[in-house]
């Protein structure tokens, strides 16, 4: 990460502020859930890797399973929320921790919302 040295970091109690010549340009609150974003392809990964906890933890099988939006919270590691499509107009939120990398653990399940719906926001569970 060579290009740091260009950038400052501003931290003011529950924010994290990356600076480029004075100007903000990164704003991360530390510890609340962040707005709704489009899937990725590094998050989807995650998810679908996981795709058999959450069946077994909600006692469901889904033929379609197919991750559409999701938030994070900065913790000691990442939370990510995320609402998975699991077909005939159903969702889900799913909450998996990505602990931090010096730590080798993989990422694991946390908790699982049913019953939710596409305009259903994520909010923190």
């Amino acid at each position: 990460m060579l290009w740091l040295h260009r950038f400052r970091f501003l931290y003011i109690p529950r924010f994290l502020i990356l600076m480029h010549n004075s100007i903000p340009i990164f704003r991360m609150s530390c510890g609340a859930v962040g707005t709704e974003h489009d899937m990725i392809d590094d998050v989807r990964a995650i998810v679908t890797g996981l795709k058999a906890d959450v069946e077994a933890k909600s006692g469901s099988s889904f033929d379609t399973f197919n991750p559409v939006k999701y938030a994070t919270q900065l913790v000691a590691g990442t939370n990510y929320f995320v609402k998975v499509d699991v077909g005939n107009g159903a969702y889900i939120h799913v909450r998996i921790y990505k602990p931090l990398p010096h730590t080798g653990a993989p990422p694991s399940l946390h908790s699982v919302q049913t019953g939710k719906s596409l305009a259903d926001p994520i909010n923190h569970f």
